[in-house]
């Protein structure tokens, strides 16, 4: 047989593979499924068309794919297209593939519109693996998509999926190649850094990857995909502040991770796999809870009348619930008054060191629940707190604080809506806390929780109290905005000194297997390492409070600043002092928390947190 297929501009490629029919078209060639006459096997050619383009762009075309070959054929991988030969046909490159009888898994999500959290976590996890293998080899992928995600038939075990065309890969080795007026990639799926021109990564993969699940699920990439006007859609992403997901479920967290504006704050791309192939198998990633970067080990006993657990420490019991999709939670009891003005302009916190989070905290909201007390001195850097005593001898700890987009992201588990202009992110209640977000206009965010520490008749409503904490929060932003306070830098010898700077990635690195990059809170005043393969956790928080105590652990000391040590199950939190002071009567102090997470036993995690808080404390100036 000699004919030609519709489309084809020959029979016979390179007198060898005989072409069957076009499978597919792209930007700069066509894949066709073919017959290698000489092995007697079924392959797929990649036609570049390059001959109609002017002669430079014609040799950088062809430099391009002859790299492509040369990159593929290093990748040996079950998850990557393999590659078996390049060939000339009328002066253009052909590249012999693997066939896979598949689909893309854009054109997937062009017929069904969303896919279920769990399936693509799975379809994730193969891909994660596959970008893994690429970036140990050196290789930087480019252009993640979902067009580039190949699906087989569906069996028992599910899809068999390979991750292909690395047309617009790059080694180390290999310089980039553009053409005037020309963008590598697909600009949905772009990285910020990506969009605003700063160059291409493995953590841009990890991105694009975020990108590509997140289409999957929510039925479009971050920023949507306006192929209309691309210059704006760019714009949009190189501004970062992806949207959190609505429908991801239990894959919102990972989501979170890997669109992360910072490329440092994502994880690599087997620290992606594990995690997702955790919750394609229906568990959860081992380790501590990832959600309350500035949290303390919970179970801690609060001291009635001096210092209680920090309420926004309530945010680290989110166990069960942070991966999973929720109901929204629908208070009760009377409604809190609404804004004034329903024309914001929408709030942003120009510098942290004077943003106050008091200005936000109205004790009247919360005056039904009980008696009122304002303590802004029992608190972490970034919050004000207010103690709830109740009728029935209860006592609640309730808490404004602002936080980062890091720390934000990285909790999942949100009903989200908007009111008056400001995203509101509604999370499902634990046993002993209910928390609720404004996220502002920066990619910060206003927290506002409500924790338990004694409930003698089990009737307090904690969703109510931050629902209506939340209400007033909102309507003081709308109507006055964020005020100020005197700079904690003011009189604060810790405000100035940025918390990912007090441990070394060396010793990061001793104490976790696969640590992440140091993950900053708001104001720098905390950071946090997460190990995504073990679920290890390193914490170090800013905070004031009461003097320590018997219940705050075993004193020690750490590099001449007093503290204490408290081992608990599944982490140690040590504590030590910085600076001592009075307000209202009250002895107080500015403190540092370096908690641990892993697993064994309290006294084995405790040695690991000692070492560690004693080399954040050898870095800070003696204690005053």
């Amino acid at each position: 047989m000699t004919g030609i297929p519709d489309g084809a501009p020959v029979a016979v490629v390179a007198g060898r593979y005989r072409l069957r029919e076009l499978v597919g078209t792209g930007g700069m060639g066509a894949v066709w499924r073919a017959a290698d006459e000489l092995l007697g096997r079924e392959v797929a050619l990649k036609q570049v068309r390059i001959t109609d383009q002017q002669d430079t762009d014609v040799a950088l075309a062809r430099e391009r794919i002859m790299r492509e070959a040369r990159i593929a054929a290093a990748l040996h991988h079950p998850h990557i297209v393999s590659i078996f030969d390049v060939v000339l046909e009328d002066g253009e490159p052909w590249l012999v593939l693997e066939f896979l009888p598949s689909r893309s898994l854009g054109s997937v999500l062009a017929e069904r519109g969303t896919l279920p959290a769990v399936e693509v976590a799975a379809i994730g996890a193969d891909v994660a693996e596959a970008l893994a293998a690429a970036h140990a080899a050196g290789i930087v992928h480019r252009d993640v998509k979902p067009d580039n995600v190949l699906l087989s038939r569906p069996s028992a075990a599910g899809p068999l999926v390979k991750l292909t065309d690395f047309g617009i890969a790059h080694t180390a080795a290999a310089p980039a190649l553009t053409a005037t007026q020309v963008l590598t990639g697909t600009p949905a799926y772009f990285a910020p850094e990506t969009a605003r021109g700063e160059g291409t990564d493995s953590r841009s993969d990890v991105y694009s990857l975020g990108a590509t699940l997140y289409a999957a699920v929510e039925g479009h990439p971050p920023f949507g995909a306006d192929t209309g006007n691309v210059l704006a859609l760019l714009a949009r992403i190189g501004r970062g502040g992806a949207p959190l997901p609505l429908r991801a479920g239990e894959l919102s967290e990972v989501l979170s991770h890997l669109t992360a504006d910072d490329p440092a704050a994502r994880p690599t791309a087997a620290q992606a796999h594990a995690a997702l192939r955790a919750i394609a198998e229906g568990r959860p990633p081992a380790g501590p809870p990832p959600a309350g970067l500035d949290a303390v080990p919970t179970g801690k006993p609060p001291r009635r009348g001096r210092r209680a657990v920090v309420a926004v420490a309530a945010v680290l019991v989110v166990v069960a619930g942070v991966l999973a999709a929720v109901a929204v939670y629908r208070p009760s009891g009377p409604p809190v008054a609404a804004p004034t003005t329903t024309a914001p302009t929408t709030a942003t916190i120009a510098d942290p060191d004077t943003a106050d989070p008091c200005s936000l905290l109205d004790p009247a909201s919360v005056e039904r629940f009980g008696t009122t007390t304002l303590d802004p001195d029992n608190v972490l850097f970034a919050g004000c707190r207010a103690d709830i005593t109740r009728p029935d001898g209860g006592a609640i700890g309730f808490t404004v604080a602002f936080e980062s987009r890091a720390e934000t992201r990285q909790i999942a588990g949100a009903s989200r809506t908007e009111e008056f202009g400001y995203p509101i992110m509604r999370y499902p209640p634990g046993d002993d806390y209910c928390e609720q977000r404004i996220q502002l206009g920066d990619g910060n965010a206003v927290l506002v929780s409500a924790v338990r520490y004694e409930d003698p008749s089990g009737a307090t409503d904690l969703c109510a109290i931050a629902q209506a904490g939340r209400a007033a929060a909102l309507a003081r932003l709308v109507n006055q905005g964020i005020g100020e306070r005197q700079p904690l830098s003011a009189t604060s010898p810790l405000a100035g000194i940025p918390a990912c700077g007090l441990l070394t990635s060396e010793e990061i690195a001793a104490a976790m297997t696969d640590p992440s990059p140091p993950q900053p809170h708001f104001g720098g005043w905390g950071c946090n390492w997460n190990d995504y393969l073990l679920g290890d956790r390193v914490v170090v928080t800013y905070y004031r409070g009461f003097a320590l105590g018997n219940s705050d652990g075993t004193p020690s000391e750490f590099a001449g600043h007093p503290g204490a040590v408290l081992a608990r199950e599944g982490n140690c939190w040590v504590q030590f002092v910085q600076r001592s002071y009075s307000v209202r009567g009250s002895n107080r102090v500015e403190a540092v928390w370096v908690t641990y997470w892993g697993t064994g036993t309290g006294d084995q995690l405790c040695q690991t947190a000692t070492t560690l808080a004693t080399a954040v404390a050898g870095r800070l100036p003696p204690p005053s």
